[in-house]
């Protein structure tokens, strides 16, 4: 147990370091099998002092999470870390991944301030929806350098998950944001976060993204939320919109069965294909060509 994290060297630092050391426990803690302790206590020398040891290290850690994290979270909702100032924070903390996980310093500072735990079960999606993902901390930086968001823009973020793109954005820049997800558990789930951090300029709806009236928004972000035909009808639907107004996408994903559709939109003459991003260039950035 004493292997699963020194709380000494985090303790009075940061969020991200405070979060990672609780998920590592939470993973023990979820793959002990409870009612076999008390045998392992009694057929395994010093198992029972590992355990009150890990016990003692998961109170402790979650005393200083909190009181990290209502730290935080009170800067942001007092205004005395101006979005600016948060965008900034985070962006500092870098995007290296960690050599045990995929995670990077960015990641555990957001998905700790937003109580966005990588040890949940997944729900199963809706038909043609896919898993909720967080985006990376990374990809919602490239976000808002290649979009920049303003105060009289509205972001879309369509199968919004448990909200880290959508929070990030609005806690790191003045425009409104609006996230559409179908599943009701994560929608509650991001609504309790931004409510956290006092967030005035965003919102969650729990809708089927096909009964949405996307015509409200001018900045696009979608991180491969659905796929087939799903991904046909809302290509054609902001293709529509695109003839109609001035709008600016953020799509990644794989081309096939989702890529594709945007894709057609730019044939048709829809959308200018003005990037192409990532490292395997599956980010489409379009605007529209009217």
């Amino acid at each position: 147990m004493s292997q699963v994290g020194d709380l000494s060297a985090v303790a009075p630092t940061a969020l991200g370091p405070l979060w990672r050391l609780r998920e590592r426990l939470a993973f023990v803690r979820a793959n002990v099998v409870a009612s076999e302790l008390e045998e392992d206590f009694t057929l395994i020398p010093g198992a029972r002092a590992a355990w009150d040891g890990f016990e003692q290290q998961e109170r402790a850690t979650d005393v200083a999470f909190a009181r990290e994290g209502d730290r935080c979270a009170t800067e942001v909702r007092s205004g005395s870390m101006s979005k600016t100032a948060f965008r900034a924070s985070w962006e500092a903390l870098g995007f290296e991944k960690h050599e045990d996980s995929g995670g990077t310093p960015a990641d555990d500072y957001l998905d700790g301030l937003l109580h966005l735990s990588r040890h949940t079960e997944f729900m199963a999606p809706a038909p043609l929806a896919l898993l909720n993902l967080a985006t990376r901390a990374s990809r919602v930086a490239d976000f808002l350098s290649v979009c920049d968001p303003s105060a009289n823009d509205v972001v879309f973020d369509l199968g919004s998950g448990s909200g880290k793109l959508a929070i990030t954005v609005a806690a790191s820049a003045t425009t409104q944001v609006l996230g559409v997800e179908i599943e009701p558990a994560y929608s509650a789930e991001a609504a309790r976060s931004s409510q956290w951090l006092g967030l005035s300029n965003v919102r969650f709806e729990t809708a089927d993204v096909r009964d949405v009236d996307l015509a409200r928004g001018s900045i696009f972000y979608l991180y491969y939320p659905f796929h087939g035909s799903l991904a046909k009808d809302v290509a054609g639907r902001l293709g529509h919109l695109a003839r109609e107004k001035d709008i600016s996408l953020y799509v990644a994903g794989p081309s096939n069965q989702f890529g594709e559709y945007f894709q057609a939109q730019v044939a048709a003459g829809a959308f200018t294909l003005t990037d192409t991003r990532g490292e395997f260039g599956e980010v489409l950035v379009l605007e529209s060509a009217r």
